[in-house]
């Protein structure tokens, strides 16, 4: 078998939560205590004690492009657009006098 459907199969494995409704398991839970078994329902437990609660905190961004992002683009700014044009404009010029043939260092252009 291929090792990313071997890898798949066992992340995926410990996602689900335990085996409450499969057949076999009903056979076994005909009881009306819950602590008639309690190997399943210490899974079942120890499954949703592991389940993030609550509201997702906030990541905070590590990259320079993530720190960027944050503080100009999620506040809808103007600012990225100057930036841009403060390099666009230099490289333009940049382009076209030095190496749009109008520049050579030893001789004179003609």
């Amino acid at each position: 078998m291929n090792r990313v459907f071997v890898r798949a199969k066992s992340t995926t494995a410990s996602l689900l939560p335990p085996r409450v409704s499969a057949l076999a398991e009903l056979g076994r839970l005909q009881s009306a205590h819950p602590q008639a078994h309690p190997e399943l329902f210490n899974n079942m437990k120890n499954f949703y004690a592991r389940i993030p609660k609550g509201e997702k905190p906030p990541s905070v961004a590590t990259t320079a492009w993530g720190r960027y992002y944050d503080h100009y683009f999620k506040k809808d700014s103007f600012v990225p657009f100057l930036h841009l044009f403060a390099v666009i404009v230099p490289t333009g010029y940049y382009l076209t006098y030095y190496k749009g043939g109008h520049y050579h260092p030893t001789t004179e252009f003609h």
